[in-house]
């Protein structure tokens, strides 16, 4: 049975946080392969300022072949086909049907995420049947559901999002650095966020 993390988000765009998090995934041995998710809508955030789903999606894929264990890296457009929004259930229903024979999953989520956790749809069905691998994030708490959760207190820690790169490229200031060098051709070559 592969173990397979899921780490969803809207990677508007994918920066290199979100990459060394999912190779520091990788390297403590919580799964045999961790896949992006790519939101196309996420009922709980603003459609403005979305790039098109797929270039978020490419975006992905060029961070993902770039990264160090870019065999056990991956993303996945399995929202795109989905009912919009993409609700987390709905997906995770979706891949246990089709995979769910030789794929045992686990999510991989930010502390932000486990404060409204419980405003999520069916949530309690996601509490017991899947793993939640949680990451620290600024300023959030995880003792809601701590029972519940693993909390890798000892994840690689950013102190920007992507709201930050956005705000960056919107205003004209260098974000290279932020992102892997083919994410940011893209975004330079595709005109986006400006």
């Amino acid at each position: 049975m592969k173990r397979v993390a899921l780490y969803f988000g809207s990677f508007n765009p994918i920066h290199k946080g979100h990459i060394a998090l999912a190779e520091w995934v990788v390297e403590q041995g919580l799964c045999d392969e961790l896949i992006f998710i790519v939101s196309p809508q996420n009922p709980f955030k603003e459609q403005e300022g979305l790039a098109p789903e797929f270039s978020r999606y490419e975006m992905c894929e060029l961070a993902c072949k770039a990264s160090r264990y870019s065999e056990q890296i991956k993303v996945s457009a399995v929202e795109f086909v989905l009912e919009k929004p993409s609700y987390t259930i709905n997906t995770l229903r979706y891949l246990r049907e089709n995979f769910g024979s030789e794929m045992q999953f686990s999510i991989l989520m930010g502390a932000d995420n486990i404060e409204n956790f419980d405003k999520w749809r069916e949530y309690e069905e996601i509490l017991r049947n899947y793993p939640l691998l949680v990451y620290p994030r600024e300023g959030y708490s995880v003792e809601k559901f701590a029972d519940k959760i693993t909390f890798l207190e000892n994840a690689p820690l950013f102190d920007y999002a992507a709201t930050d790169i956005r705000t960056m490229i919107a205003e004209g200031v260098d974000f290279r650095d932020k992102l892997s060098a083919e994410v940011a051709h893209y975004i330079i070559q595709n005109k986006l966020y400006r």
